[in-house]
């Protein structure tokens, strides 16, 4: 006896559907920042899953297990993630608890729409991306567990990793892959369920097929970071489209920053000479390959409360200032671009200074659109005041954390330390040390400006060292590792080149403007700007940093040349800035305990369990007493002359029954032909159909009868020789 198809495979494509639904979750880690929310939509999606699995078992429907998952959804979330306006959680899908979800998810797009990514994982957040999950799995389980279309549902799957295509994210390499492996799992599963559905058009099913592959090749170099990296298309950005930017902050030496975009992301006025560079962060914690955004203790110190610089800053009413007035376009950051020399800030309420980090951020909505303005001394480090500082340097003074001038076990210490001494011989500053290790990797004869290159070994300045080939983060990364060996604190910093002059006169600073550069300490000075990138980039070192300085032309304007392509880096393991470390708490964020998760877990996996042991009692029973028991009793109650191959369908074995009576004298009456259509009919929607079948099993036991009696009645007449009845005609197919 074959077993109904929708018993079999829909409750593995259901599970590996759902599977890989979350695994596209993954995919938005440069957009949101992960956390706890995580286990939050993976619960959400279980029991959904679930519900849709017992439904499928208990049903034979295509769109109730949908309608199922939808309402169980709606229930989950709405404890989760609905509150009203006065703060009080709603618990029941009443139509109040109904409205509170569906304003939960309007602030969750508006905050997307205006936070920089990755946003920080808020509530309202949570329960657009957790409804998006929900959203995509049940279209996709629709289309592959209930029509069998596993190749067109793969689609849908993709749509996740798809902003990693457009914006060039890197993605988790193994959830891409677990993805793609359960997808052709699902594929794999399909195959048993044939005989459940008419299957897709072999074109439309071949084409779909094609078409995820495709586009999951796309994916798959912007995942690994790797060769065929830089072959990709970039999408340019029209300067009239007012589009998110944002620099990540992991600077992955095994990424090459190959992203040159036009995109504009701010402009300026200055009312003198103009910043060679805009610092947006600055970084610490180098681990041979990335480095990350450490922990720190935020001061709340207001941005506008004075002159903003982590040494005491002398003489500045004395100092020769210039006035910058900044227009964020598409850049959308929690820390202003600001020149790295002492400044004031005049910005909207909202912004904090972080002394330690020289940085001014906010917990807000970050730069986009934002207008701001700062009076800084642009002409504020010089050769003397720095090589001044030596005394102070010889006299142990201004010491600064351990962790400025740590360099990470993955590093070779021996080689570079060998290396370093031999590059500042005869340097008795700590300036002049810095001058010979900058312009040591400056040097064109040696070292190549080159964003093709993919480092793949575990440590990414050795390597560099070796080809002698890289972008503007591996020339910093090695500066700052070589003066560390040296004792001399340094950091790395992240921001902008000086732009561009535009027409109007205005300062014009596109994405394609991004850069990292080392920052080294001079006590009584503080964290002062060197350029180890050659030229081709960056133009000339600072004025306070150049042996040239006067004699190379740095460009039309005395603006920094052109860069190359820098592009974005991907995103840091430490926390967001301006989130000062803190993990979202659970009762803002609707992430559940772990424990929660196991729960549902357990609920989920004792729900189908329950549901599947009913369907095996009531599969069983209709075994005994229901269509296929009623078709196995036609079967034996026939002449042996007259009884089908057990390998024939229902319909097959009807036709087979129908010719081989009509061929005796009597043959079938009306009544024995429709008799035999009914039962063939009942017992094929039984087998195959969703729904099943609606006759009552009486009259199938009946039609039984009826069919066994005539054609018995026809086998024996045949022996007696009895002439044929009229009316004789062969057994009317399905549907007649």
């Amino acid at each position: 006896m074959t077993a109904p198809a929708t018993a079999r495979s829909p409750w593995i494509i259901t599970a590996l559907t759902a599977t890989t639904t979350f695994l596209g979750i993954f995919a938005l880690s440069s957009l949101v920042a992960s956390g706890a929310w995580m286990r939050t939509v993976a619960a959400v999606l279980l029991v959904t899953a679930a519900s849709v699995i017992a439904a499928r078992m208990a049903v034979r429907s295509r769109i109730v297990p949908t309608l199922v998952g939808v309402g169980v959804s709606v229930v989950v979330m709405i404890p989760l993630f609905a509150v009203d306006d006065e703060g009080v959680r709603k618990l029941l899908p009443t139509p109040s608890g109904i409205g509170a979800l569906i304003r939960a998810f309007r602030d969750g797009v508006a905050y997307a729409a205006n936070s920089p990514a990755p946003a920080e994982a808020t509530r309202p957040l949570i329960a657009l991306v957790c409804a998006i999950a929900i959203v995509l799995f049940l279209v996709a389980d629709h289309l592959a567990a209930s029509w069998g279309a596993v190749a067109t549902s793969g689609l849908i799957l993709l749509l996740p990793w798809m902003p990693a295509v457009f914006l060039q994210f890197r993605v988790p390499v193994w959830a891409l892959l677990t993805a793609v492996a359960c997808w052709l799992i699902a594929m794999g599963a399909a195959r048993g369920q044939v005989g459940q559905h008419r299957p897709p058009a072999l074109g439309a099913a071949t084409a779909a097929t094609t078409a995820t592959i495709l586009a999951a090749l796309l994916v798959v170099p912007v995942a690994l970071g790797g060769n065929g990296w830089g072959a990709i298309p970039r999408f340019q950005t029209p300067q009239r489209f007012d589009t998110a930017t944002r620099l990540n902050l992991a600077l992955d030496l095994r990424n090459s920053l190959t992203l040159n975009s036009n995109a504009r992301v701010l402009t300026y006025t200055s009312s003198g000479r103009h910043p060679d560079t805009l610092r947006l962060y600055a970084l610490t914690a180098f681990d041979g390959n990335a480095w990350t955004r450490e922990d720190t203790t935020v001061s709340q110190l207001p941005a506008t409360a004075g002159v903003l610089w982590p040494e005491p800053v002398k003489g500045w009413l004395a100092s020769d200032h210039q006035l910058l007035t900044f227009t964020v376009g598409g850049l959308s950051e929690r820390n202003l671009p600001l020149p790295n020399v002492p400044r004031t800030v005049s910005v909207a309420d909202g912004w904090f200074y972080d002394e330690t980090r020289d940085e001014v951020a906010t917990k807000g909505s970050g730069t986009k659109g934002l207008q701001y303005s700062v009076v800084a001394n642009l002409g504020y480090f010089t050769k003397a005041d720095l090589l001044t500082d030596q005394a102070a340097i010889n006299a142990g003074l201004g010491g600064l954390d351990a962790t400025y001038t740590e360099v990470p076990p993955a590093v070779d210490l021996a080689r570079l330390k060998s290396l370093t001494s031999e590059v500042t011989t005869g340097a008795a500053t700590r300036y002049a040390q810095a001058l010979a290790i900058q312009n040591y990797l400056r040097d064109t004869s040696t070292f190549t400006y080159d964003t093709s290159v993919t480092p793949k070994g575990g440590d990414s300045v050795a390597e560099f060292l070796d080809a002698k080939a890289g972008y503007c983060v591996q020339f910093a990364t090695t500066m700052v590792m070589m003066a560390r060996t040296l004792d001399i604190p340094a950091r790395l910093a992240v921001g902008f080149l000086g732009g561009r002059p535009g027409s109007d006169g205005a300062y014009i600073v596109e994405q394609g403007d991004a850069h990292a550069w080392p920052e080294l300490y001079f006590p009584g000075n503080g964290w002062a700007r060197f350029e180890p990138t050659p030229a081709v980039q960056t133009g000339a070192p600072p004025e306070y940093a150049d042996i040239y300085a006067g004699q190379v032309p740095a460009g039309p304007g005395n603006e920094p040349l052109p860069t190359a392509a820098p592009g974005s880096v991907p995103v840091p393991t430490g926390n967001n800035p301006g989130s000062a470390g803190n993990p979202i708490a659970t009762d803002a964020s609707g992430a559940v305990p772990w424990w929660s998760f196991v729960v549902a877990a357990i609920v989920g996996a004792g729900v189908i369990v329950l549901v599947w042991l009913r369907r095996r009692a009531v599969d069983a029973r209709a075994a005994a007493y229901g269509p296929e028991s009623a078709w196995s009793d036609l079967r034996q109650r026939l002449h042996e002359d007259l009884r089908w191959p057990l390998a024939l369908t229902p319909h097959e074995a009807a036709d087979a029954l129908s010719d081989a009576v009509d061929l005796r004298a009597t043959g079938f009456s009306s009544t024995g032909h429709d008799a035999l259509a009914r039962l063939a009919n009942a017992v094929s929607d039984h087998r195959y159909a969703p729904e099943g079948t609606d006759a009552e099993v009486s009259e199938m036991f009946d039609w039984s009868a009826t069919i066994a009696s005539e054609a018995n009645v026809a086998v024996a007449d045949e022996t007696r020789g009895r002439p044929a009845r009229a009316g004789g005609q062969s057994a009317p197919r399905r549907g007649a």
